[in-house]
């Protein structure tokens, strides 16, 4: 009821306003409800997966650590508060006042943290860098080493060849020294024959070619006495046998006496033969240029020793 004397205030219902019902908003009857809250409820129940729940740590701790202020409602803040920390101040002794700098340099956020997502202890980075620059060096190494090796390949292979070269011209050289050794003894334009005499009357310098022929000829004897004794009695004598064939069959006391020579031990031969094919080779060069005045390089025998028009001793003089 109003007072007497003040007018009774009115209620204007002309000018009150209603919400009208949203036309597109269907209301949600009872069994999509249930529904609704069975299906809430499944997800609600249904455990999460690691990565799920690895994910929801990590946006938890990513919050935090983004939000510098501390909990007041923490234990932590309690106890830096009971020891005189204040909100916004910063934390440890004020060195400023007995240093020379006026900064201060105390910390005024906790210290930040760095999660370790693999499962390798304490030190493990440093172990991985370690046998990473190892590798690397190691790497490193064996490149340096394999291109030393392909150096030393090519250089190796190189000098066999030019070894092999020399061996043969050495070869040849004793050929022709040998041949003027005969032309001397039987005159020129002889040929050699078979000769019974012994191995050391031979120049050390062609020796061995001498010896490499005696056992060639030593080999084919026995192949031939051991074809013809399944053929004929040891005891047959042909007394028109040509001597030549006698020195073949092995049954005069010169060849006895070279196949007794050739199994003896030669020091002499068996040094030289320890020779580098070069210095082999120059010895018996030199040696046919001072004895018959022969370069072996023009292929020339020359009728005196000043040896005029030869361009000298060695192999790159005539190049």
């Amino acid at each position: 009821m109003s007072k007497p004397g003040t007018p009774e205030e009115e209620d204007d219902y002309l000018t009150m306003t209603f919400e009208e019902p949203d036309k597109n908003t269907k209301k949600e009857t009872l069994t999509e409800k249930k529904r609704r809250l069975a299906r809430e409820a499944e997800e609600r129940s249904r455990p999460k997966s690691k990565a799920q729940l690895a994910e929801e740590e990590r946006a938890k701790r990513e919050a935090a650590l983004n939000n510098p202020d501390v909990d007041k409602t923490s234990k932590g803040f309690k106890m830096m508060a009971a020891l005189g920390y204040k909100p916004g101040a910063a934390l440890g002794k004020d060195l400023s006042s007995t240093s020379d700098s006026a900064q201060d340099t105390r910390l005024r956020e906790p210290i930040g943290i760095e999660m370790k997502e693999d499962r390798g202890g304490i030190g493990a980075d440093a172990e991985k860098k370690r046998r990473f620059r190892e590798e690397v060096e190691k790497k490193s190494e064996s490149e340096k080493r394999q291109k030393v090796d392909a150096d030393e390949f090519r250089v190796r292979q190189q000098q066999e060849r030019e070894e092999k070269r020399q061996e043969g011209q050495f070869y040849g050289a004793m050929k022709v020294a040998e041949r003027l050794e005969e032309e001397d003894l039987n005159g020129e334009g002889t040929k050699r024959t078979p000769t019974s005499r012994p191995l050391s009357s031979y120049n050390v310098l062609w020796r061995g070619l001498v010896k490499q022929r005696l056992l060639k000829e030593r080999e084919r004897r026995m192949r031939y006495d051991m074809d013809q004794s399944l053929s004929r009695l040891p005891t047959y004598d042909d007394p028109d046998e040509e001597k030549v064939d006698q020195i073949a069959l092995s049954r005069k006391a010169q060849v006895e006496e070279v196949d007794f020579e050739l199994d003896q031990e030669d020091k002499e031969l068996e040094e030289f033969e320890g020779l580098e094919p070069q210095q082999k080779l120059e010895k018996i060069v030199h040696f046919m240029r001072d004895h018959w005045h022969y370069c072996f390089w023009c292929k020339f025998r020359y009728p005196d020793a000043e040896m005029e028009g030869c361009p000298g001793a060695t192999e790159e003089d005539h190049d």
